[in-house]
């Protein structure tokens, strides 16, 4: 994750996307755009499950935010979702399989996004394009300005789905 960090950590001039996906993966999880100075866009894309946040993906969006935080050439992170949702929440299927590493509630900015994101000392602005569900809800709520769109829908289902808020609801 170390080269997906460094790839995520590009001078602010050389404008575009950078992919971060690990050496197993077909498909970037994550994605970082700098469409101009002092902006950093990441784009949670895992769209086939509804962004649902694998113990990998939460991994590489704490380290990439703790990363931009470092950047004195970010000022402000913009966080979306690929497809037609912004996150499904915790990826239930990993967790049910018990091959799943968490780092949910930890608080440590290098393995939490939720504290990474609280951490990050300039705006987090959070465009919510479709469900914000569960965890998602919690994610989209760590950053200081939300944007929704008119097929954003925000939901708590823990209960529902049987685990304990650990982000903040």
């Amino acid at each position: 994750m170390a080269a997906a960090l460094a790839s995520a950590g590009t001078p602010a001039s050389d404008h575009g996307a950078s992919i971060l996906e690990t050496p197993d993966m077909t498909e970037p999880v994550l994605i970082v755009d700098r469409p101009f100075d002092g902006c950093a866009v990441l784009t949670l894309n895992r769209p086939q499950v509804m962004n649902a946040l694998s113990s990998e993906l939460r991994g590489l969006l704490a380290e990439t935010v703790a990363g931009l935080e470092a950047d004195p050439s970010v000022r402000v992170l913009v966080l979306t979702g690929a497809g037609r949702a912004f996150c499904a929440g915790l990826d239930l299927k990993e967790l049910g399989s018990g091959n799943a590493v968490s780092s949910v509630g930890t608080r440590d900015p290098k393995v939490d996004p939720v504290a990474a994101i609280g951490a990050f000392t300039g705006p987090v602005i959070v465009a919510v394009n479709g469900p914000a569900i569960t965890g998602g809800f919690e994610l989209a709520l760590a950053g200081d300005v939300l944007v929704a769109s008119s097929a954003a829908r925000f939901a708590d289902t823990h209960a529902r789905v049987g685990v304990m808020p650990a982000w903040g609801l």
